[in-house]
């Protein structure tokens, strides 16, 4: 093989498990003993074949199948789907949609199957010889790309006072990160500015500077990119702008009120 060459699997990997009508012991029985693995940012699919102490795979067809995921140290119930069958006897799938482990962090937690019979009983599944029902099944991150956090700006730094001979009050946010390392293709922008009845401008600006821009008012290091006016309001306003700059800023120019805080999303 070509120290080039990077193979890559799809596979069914499927768990056997085991139902029982009475309390006779039998070593015939199979066992499963494996850690099984969802990943989050996926669909993941898990294949049960469920058989009897003589590994004949049972008809459960009659029958509706949980699968039931909880945290050993809290044991809090996370989450609780409905198996599938199969065109097969005995062959169950439990579907793991890409939302469902969303809120789930990733860690080692158990699972655990129970049927609903027609006589609406809820019975364990076995999923070894010491009559344990759960069984390990760890969650993983490692196809996740998580989405770039909400930046905030609650600071405000007055850079002109009318009490020192400037033409306005004039306050600025902190250097924001506009795509710095990313150069994306949309280069879309979203904006959520929180005023407290407050009256006045709020100037958007953009950089494209590596390196953080000069925080002055009359720098030359930004360039305007919208402008929003308010009166006496206290609504949240937003603007979604489209810029390929590396830096964004705030400034806001109060008559009266207060801006509160303002999110950036890019």
């Amino acid at each position: 093989m070509s120290h080039g060459d990077h193979r890559l699997y799809l596979y069914d990997d499927p768990i056997d498990l085991v139902v029982s009508s009475d309390a006779l012991y039998l070593e015939n029985r199979p066992m499963n003993n494996r850690q099984l693995k969802a990943h989050k940012g996926f669909s993941n699919e898990l294949t049960f074949n469920i058989r009897d102490r003589d590994r004949k795979l049972q008809n459960v067809f009659s029958e509706t199948i949980y699968a039931h995921i909880y945290n050993p140290q809290t044991k809090k119930r996370l989450l609780t789907r409905k198996c599938e069958d199969t065109s097969s006897i005995g062959i169950i799938k439990l579907y793991l949609n890409e939302g469902d482990l969303t809120s789930i962090d990733p860690g080692l937690y158990k699972m655990y199957l129970s049927k609903d019979s027609v006589e609406t009983k809820n019975m364990p599944i076995y999923s070894n010889q010491d009559y344990d029902v759960s069984m390990n099944i760890e969650i993983l991150a490692d196809g996740v790309i998580e989405p770039t956090a909400t930046q905030l700006a609650n600071v405000f730094t007055q850079v002109a006072n009318t009490t020192l001979g400037d033409s306005a009050n004039i306050f600025t946010t902190n250097s924001l990160y506009g795509n710095q390392d990313r150069n994306f293709a949309d280069a879309r922008h979203s904006l959520a500015i929180y005023p407290s009845t407050f009256t006045g401008n709020v100037l958007i600006q953009g950089s494209i500077l590596e390196n953080q821009p000069n925080n002055d008012d009359a720098s030359k290091d930004w360039f305007n990119i919208s402008n929003c006016s308010f009166s006496a309001t206290s609504n949240i306003t937003h603007k979604t702008f489209t810029i390929n700059a590396n830096w964004i800023r705030c400034l806001t120019y109060p008559t009266s009120g207060s801006i509160t805080k303002i999110l950036l999303r890019n």
